[in-house]
């Protein structure tokens, strides 16, 4: 015999009268593309989760000849399925036919014909959980001390700072060793006043607005 029954959120209902019919939906997530001189062709994907449909109604006085079980109150059944709704997934057994853990997507009821009865159409799809091999999970790799730093505390992420070659223009007022700890910051006006003797002369105090000289180590 014939029964449809939903099992969760600590309540079990068994569908009091049974369906004319219901509708179980089973696709295939399939691509079709377009390939040079084949035409279109299927590239084959994985199973879809199945739906489950019917519709029935909740009667309210129990009538052997279409009810298979006595129920409570049409509004009482409506409230169980709700409940159910809410708790997340639940089980749904038509015997003999299939029994799989579902959600409910849909719950559409109301009373039409003003006898009681309440109406209903129920949307449910199957609920399937995913579960990750820990092999899989990333685990965050510890951070490396730098070895120029060690035991001073300094993140390994800090970056040392860079230095090059550039060129700098004299302007009135300036000393080498000046310009040496704007540029550079030290005072070693000496390695500048080397790196630049054929600009400046002998003198390396005669430095004049306008020479171009050439500053080693400058920070970047």
């Amino acid at each position: 015999m014939l029964q449809i029954w939903l099992k969760g959120g600590g309540e079990r209902v068994r569908i009091p009268v049974l369906p004319s019919s219901y509708t179980i939906t089973s696709e295939q997530d399939n691509t079709s593309v377009i390939v040079c001189n084949l035409g279109e062709v299927t590239l084959r994907g994985k199973r879809k989760l199945q739906q489950v449909s019917f519709s029935s109604f909740f009667p309210m006085h129990y009538d052997a000849s279409y009810c298979d079980v006595r129920s409570k109150s049409p509004i009482s059944m409506v409230n169980k399925i709700e409940a159910m709704k809410q708790a997340g997934s639940v089980k749904l057994i038509i015997t003999g036919i299939l029994a799989m853990k579902v959600t409910i997507e849909s719950f559409e009821w109301g009373e039409n014909d003003r006898t009681g009865d309440i109406a209903y159409t129920l949307t449910m799809k199957e609920y399937r959980t995913v579960s990750i091999p820990a092999s899989t999970l990333v685990k965050d790799s510890p951070t490396q001390p730098d070895p120029g730093n060690s035991g001073s505390g300094t993140s390994g992420r800090d970056q040392p700072e860079t230095t090059s070659t550039q060129s700098y223009t004299v302007k009135s007022g300036d000393t080498l060793s000046g310009i040496a700890r704007k540029l550079t910051g030290s005072t070693n006006w000496k390695t500048i006043y080397e790196q630049n003797k054929g600009v400046i002369g002998s003198n390396p105090n005669m430095i004049k607005p306008g020479q171009v000289l050439t500053i080693p180590g400058a920070k970047t």
